[in-house]
């Protein structure tokens, strides 16, 4: 699986609210970073991050604009949204991603 596939199937786990699925993407020791909050450490804390988003967050779009690969490096250039009250509130961020044998080793995002 090349990279873009990985971050497109991590995608359409999270679109799937597959909580499982998507951990699943991250090596054991894995790091997965949003923006202005502190990184979660270990595919295990990853797994329960997502499954507590999926069932108490709001309801959400991601979407990949474009998707730069190097090496074991991409950045990847992404809409996120939410809608809380019937209008979707979209912003823009990058997250650069590591991998290695497969596995994402970290997700970092930054705000756009």
């Amino acid at each position: 699986m090349t990279v873009r596939e990985l971050i497109e199937e991590l995608v359409g786990a999270w679109q799937a609210n597959d909580a499982h699925r998507a951990a699943a993407f991250f090596a054991p020791d894995g790091v997965y970073h949003e923006w202005g909050r502190e990184p979660i450490v270990g595919r295990e804390a990853i797994f329960a991050h997502f499954a507590r988003f999926f069932r108490d967050g709001p309801a959400w779009r991601f979407e990949i604009d474009e998707v730069i690969v190097e090496d074991e490096r991409a950045a990847v250039a992404y809409r996120f949204g939410t809608n809380s009250d019937g209008t979707w509130n979209m912003r823009n961020g990058c997250a650069l991603v590591r991998y290695e044998q497969s596995l994402i080793t970290q997700w970092r995002e930054y705000r756009g």
